[in-house]
């Protein structure tokens, strides 16, 4: 048995010190902290007292803070080796120099660390000062940015650095786990696949629900993760009210890096790798096993049909002879033994095809990137380039990315500076074309290759094939292709100018463009291709982007009151077209779409959108200690009706730094940060499609050869916004200058959900979009970053943990929506999983068993078991939403070797595994590969077996692998997504290299996953929270090296 995913994270974090650690006393004598090598920081030194000459010599001296008072414990260490020691319990300290070129570094828990040049001194006392730079590092949430002790809302800060550990190309996977409240999933492991992202659960039925992506100050855009300086998720209403109508679920601000004055710096970031499937606990039979249990279900079958003839013969024939029944088999073409049935099904040897390994390859990955910023007092810039192509762990299947940018700022004089970036991108992406689905059913008795070894062609005229599809994938490889590329550019022109010192004015203005091509095509010397001479299609889409965003910026000061206001007004329009078509009979490798013989498909689209926003925000600071924000927004758009295409959107914060406070004092070496923050506001949500509140005509059709068209959608024009009403109340303590905790409540009640409504039938339509719903979502967000050790050995540690729970509220009549294998009911969550509930196997007969429900005469339910599927009763059987989801990450630091180690985890969610229903089927695919046990489950084969599974049955057993919650598997995994080794080369080599710096690197990713889950990845789109034959995800191991100039 498998251990509980709870006891496997708690003996995890017990094993690995994942949990987070304050296991140093602060007061402990300096013994204790030299065990750990406690970390120490320091900030100026005393002028020198005493002279030594250039020999090795003792130096001595005292370590105080502040206020004169000494500090026991403090790290003394030469740069640049292990020669190290600490204070004593007076602060005093003694340490062995070799020359006067050593330099001094010294550090303490929650003090700065300053670099001391020893020279010819034996004196050296030190004072330290509290190190609170922390509190003064800027966030930037997206229209303007506050240090962290300003900050009123609810928003969670990722370093550009942080991104670079997991190897992808893609900013959004890479936000996985960073973040409380943020939860990424993927449907499928594909390179280059765009995730799922959700900020503090799914508040809406019909419209999007992936967050507001804001790039440098304006909505929109796209962003290497190379060219990433850092990732602002703003959550509470305080911080996303900025953004109205567009805001309810979050908002993702990135920020990309810029030049410094100064030396022209160059980097170069480069690695190469190779990926392994992700397999998990999933596995299919070899050719021997799949043989037994299937033969042994023939037997099975062959025994209980040939009793079936002789009941019918003895009807006629009482008590006939053996003769007798062999010729009454014979006549009704049935085998006399079962080695004459078994032949029509089973191969006299089974073959041993791996048709996994087959589908399967080790794909290598390349990563370089290379940048050049700086500049001085009047222009700035950064250029970037990175080179990305990661070959899929699927045959034929790889992503390839090559990406531009260049960001330069220029003060035209003291008033006026002028900002231009421009972001271009090329892709190419080749997709799987269903290789893995076949990998899984095709039987391994069948044999891919001739006896020369080429791949053998197979079709349904092949008589040696035992796989009911009767394909052979490898060799359509050789010919058939999907694939697409896209390219895309967006430029950047902002413009500042400083009215007064305390009132500038700026207008950014951003076009963007991008096209895609996709591309399929099904060769003629395939078998499918066959039929029809092979076919090509092809499709295009262009997409353009135009936003400006015009603010007045007043920041003034009245003796301790402060304010900080911003006047805006934007306008943003988005058009979209494309075109596809299809053709049939074409020569293969032409490729190109006017060279076929029939056209079967032409298609086109054109859609386009706008919004224009005004808006006005007040930030107000008192003494550094009380904080309040209001904001207004008004928003309109042309998605919706035209008598409600404008909405109000507000929102106010507070905060109180109750730690400034005078009575605070006395607890400030123990506390240094106690803050309380609240928030409310309105959002809203404009992730739906164009046109959907208007009245359309659909003329896509023909009447006589004549282009005709009839009424599509009925006009509705009140559709309005969904509006997200969200209440926060959050807590931001420090402990020590080492231990920093924030804590966030949230109610968020989303109302005016769009639903589709069903309409009358003499409407002549039948359903129409309306807001009619309501959503409910709150929960706990945590997140802790601890210096746990600091010194010539550091360690710390960064953990978040989110606990979301979701109702429905409201929906058209309180009526529940069916949705697939889910039903969307009032009191329930949105996601809650509606089947057939499983009841396990009768030990009697080996029939599968579900629930069933009636009503006694007195009208109470009875429950109990029948082993019809359909008498059987849909219940709510769990939920794909998590009970909770998080990350946590360690660094360690040593000399010029640095370790990180980055878990991620989810736990509670319900995954439905389709894949069962096909391959742990109890035989209702008899010609499809099968599904091998896992640890704990059993087959019944006689009567009285306790077990998880059903009597084994040709064609099936009583529609055992129909819909249920059998399939429904606890999604909960703890994943090492991520462990990383560098090593700094010393200063001594590099400055010989003349280079400013030099480290090489080992990373990881998946390297182990903890999960009771039977599928191939736990990991599944949380939106839906099915999985299939998911591409699945990989294990990648890189070796790189980072130079600097």
């Amino acid at each position: 048995m498998k251990p509980r995913f709870t006891q496997i994270l708690f003996r995890t974090a017990a094993m690995a010190g994942l949990a987070v650690p304050l296991m140093i006393p602060l007061d402990a004598p300096a013994r204790h902290l030299e065990k750990f090598a406690g970390r120490i920081s320091l900030l100026h030194a005393a002028p020198p007292n005493a002279a030594r000459p250039n020999a090795a010599q003792p130096v001595k001296g005292k370590v105080v803070d502040s206020k004169g008072v000494p500090l026991t414990g403090v790290n003394i260490v030469i740069q640049g080796t292990t020669v190290g020691t600490q204070t004593d319990v007076d602060g005093q300290f003694t340490i062995t120099s070799n020359n006067p070129d050593d330099v001094l570094v010294a550090s303490f828990i929650g003090f700065k660390s300053q670099n001391i040049p020893v020279g010819n001194r034996t004196v050296i006392d030190i004072t330290l000062m509290e190190d609170v730079s922390s509190l003064d590092e800027v966030v930037v949430t997206g229209y303007s940015s506050r240090s962290k002790s300003e900050l009123v809302s609810s928003v969670s800060v990722i370093k550009g650095s942080e991104l670079q550990t997991v190897t992808s190309n893609n900013t959004a996977t890479m936000l996985q786990g960073r973040a409380a409240g943020v939860v990424v999933s993927s449907a499928s492991g594909a390179p280059g696949t765009e995730p799922s992202v959700r900020v503090r659960g799914t508040g809406s039925i019909t419209a999007g629900a992936e967050p507001l992506y804001v790039i440098d100050g304006l909505i929109g855009g796209t962003a290497n993760p190379n060219d990433i300086a850092s990732i602002s998720i703003l959550k509470d209403a305080a911080a996303t009210g900025l953004y109205g109508s567009r805001a309810s679920n979050g908002v993702v601000v990135i920020t990309t890096k810029t030049g410094k004055p100064g030396k022209t710096q160059i980097n170069y970031n480069g690695s190469v790798g190779f990926s392994k499937v992700l397999r998990g606990n999933f596995e299919v039979m070899n050719g021997r096993e799949l043989y037994d249990f299937t033969n042994t279900m023939y037997q099975n079958d062959y025994d209980a049909k040939r009793a079936n003839y002789i009941t019918q013969l003895s009807a006629t024939t009482p008590n006939p002879s053996e003769a007798q029944i062999n010729a009454y088999l014979t006549a009704n073409n049935f085998p006399t033994a079962y080695a004459g049935y078994q032949s029509r099904f089973l191969p006299a040897t089974p073959g041993n095809t791996d048709w996994l390994d087959k589908t399967f390859q080790t794909g290598i990955t390349h990563n370089h990137a290379l940048s050049m910023s700086g500049g001085n007092d009047r222009t700035r810039f950064h250029f970037g380039a990175n080179y990305y192509n990661e070959e899929g762990v699927i045959l034929k299947t790889g992503y390839e990315n090559v990406n531009f940018r260049a960001n330069i700022e220029h003060n035209l004089n003291s008033k006026v500076k002028l900002t231009a970036r421009v972001n271009t991108f090329f892709n190419n992406r080749q997709n799987d074309q269903g290789y893995l689905y076949q990998g899984y059913i095709n039987l391994p008795w069948d044999n891919p290759y001739n006896a020369d070894g080429s791949y053998r062609y197979v079709d349904a005229n092949t008589t040696d094939w035992y796989g009911r599809d009767r394909n052979n994938f490898l060799f359509n490889n050789q010919y058939n292709f999907n694939q697409n590329r896209g390219s895309g550019i967006q430029g950047d022109i902002k413009l500042e100018y400083n009215i007064f010192d305390w009132l500038t004015f700026s207008t950014s203005n951003r076009y963007a463009v991008t096209n895609t091509r996709t591309e399929s095509n099904v060769d003629a010397r395939t078998p499918t291709g066959k039929s029809y001479n092979g076919s090509l299609s092809n499709s295009y889409e262009y997409t353009g982007s135009f936003i400006t965003s015009n603010l007045l910026n007043a920041n003034k000061s009245f003796g301790a009151h402060t304010f900080n206001a911003i006047l805006g007004a934007e306008f943003q329009g988005n058009k979209t077209d494309g075109m596809g078509g299809t053709g049939q009979g074409i020569f293969p490798s032409l490729d190109i779409l006017n060279v076929t013989a029939t056209p079967t498909l032409l298609s086109g689209y054109k859609t386009k959108n706008a919004f224009a926003s005004a808006f006005v925000n007040v930030d107000y600071d008192l003494h550094g200690k009380y904080f309040a924000t209001v904001s207004f927004r008004r928003d309109g758009s042309s998605r919706f009706g035209k008598d409600n295409r404008y909405g109000n959107f507000y929102s106010a914060g507070a905060a109180w730094n109750i730690s400034g406070e005078e009575f605070f004092s006395g607890v400030k070496d123990k506390i240094h940060l106690f803050k309380i923050r609240t928030s409310y506001g309105t959002t809203g949500n404009a992730n739906i499609g164009d046109f959907v509140a208007q009245d359309l005509y659909d003329f896509n059709a023909q009447y006589g050869g004549l282009p005709a068209g009839f009424p599509a959608r009925k006009a509705n024009p009140n559709l309005t916004w969904e509006k997200a009403y969200t209440y926060d109340a959050g807590i931001n303590i420090g402990f020590f200058n080492r231990v920093d905790l924030v804590i966030d409540l949230y109610n968020r009640l989303n109302k005016d959900v769009l639903q589709n409504v069903p309409l009358e039938a003499t409407t002549g339509f039948t359903s129409q979009i309306q807001n009619i719903g309501s959503v409910r979502n709150r929960g706990v967000d945590l997140e802790i970053t601890s210096k746990n050790i600091r010194g010539a050995f550091n360690w710390e540690t960064s953990f978040n943990f989110s606990i979301n729970r979701n109702k429905v509220i409201a929906l058209n009549k309180n009526e529940p929506i069916e949705s697939g294998n889910q039903r969307i009911e009032v009191g329930r969550e949105l996601g809650s999983w509606y089947m057939r509930k499983w009841m396990g196997v009768d030990p009697t007969t080996g029939d599968p068993l579900w629930l069933l429900q009636t009503k006694d005469a007195s009208g109470n339910m009875v429950e109990s078991t029948t082993n019809v599927y359909n008498s059987a009763t849909r219940v709510f059987t769990g939920s794909r939403n998590p009970k909770f989801t998080g990350g946590i990450t360690n660094t360690f630091k040593y000399g010029g070797l640095t370790l990180s180690a980055f878990f991620t985890f989810v736990s509670g969610n319900e995954v439905y595994i389709y894949n069962r229903e096909l391959f742990d089927d109890d035989g209702a695919y008899p010609t499809y590969n099968k599904m091998r046990l896992q640890d704990g489950w059993t087959r019944w084969e006689k009567e009285g077996d306790i077990a998880t599974h059903p009597k084994a049955v040709v064609n099936g057993n009583k529609n055992s692998n129909k819909t249920s919650s059998r399939y429904l598997e606890d999604g909960s995994y703890l994943r090492l997504r991520n462990v990383r080794l560098s090593y700094d080369i010393p200063k001594v080599f590099t400055d010989r290299l003349h280079i400013s710096g030099l480290s090489v690197f080992a990373s990881g990713d998946n390297l182990v996953t903890w999960t009771k889950f039977s599928g191939v990845d736990p990991e599944v789109d949380l939106s839906n929270g099915t999985n299939s034959s998911r591409y699945p995800s990989s294990k990648k191991l890189m070796f790189g090296v980072n130079l600097n100039f």
